[in-house]
């Protein structure tokens, strides 16, 4: 893309392209175009400025539930010891070749 057409495409960025780009900047750093023509196009459009809120918000509790919750082995955690033979018995059960 030359650097005329690359700048009309920033200058007449659309929302349905700005949205994939703000939604794949959580991922991986946009290039320079990609970069100019979402702040751009975010400066005149209220809804991408919501979307990316949004989308920055869901994010952040999605890692915060994540981090609030460890699965660790604890007492209340772990399957009592009937539980596990019951399960065991039912996957040897429902194996072909158990019976």
């Amino acid at each position: 893309m030359s650097r005329r057409g690359g700048l009309l495409w920033a200058l007449t960025l659309r929302c349905r392209t700005a949205s994939e780009l703000l939604s794949r900047e959580l991922d991986e750093p946009l290039n320079k175009m990609e970069w100019l023509g979402v702040r751009g196009h975010l400066i005149s459009c209220r809804s991408c400025r919501r979307f990316r809120r949004q989308i920055q918000w869901i994010r952040k509790a999605i890692r915060i539930r994540g981090e609030s919750h460890t699965y660790s082995k604890t007492k209340d955690a772990a399957l009592t010891e009937e539980a596990r033979r019951r399960i065991a018995r039912a996957i040897q059960d429902a194996e072909p070749d158990s019976k």
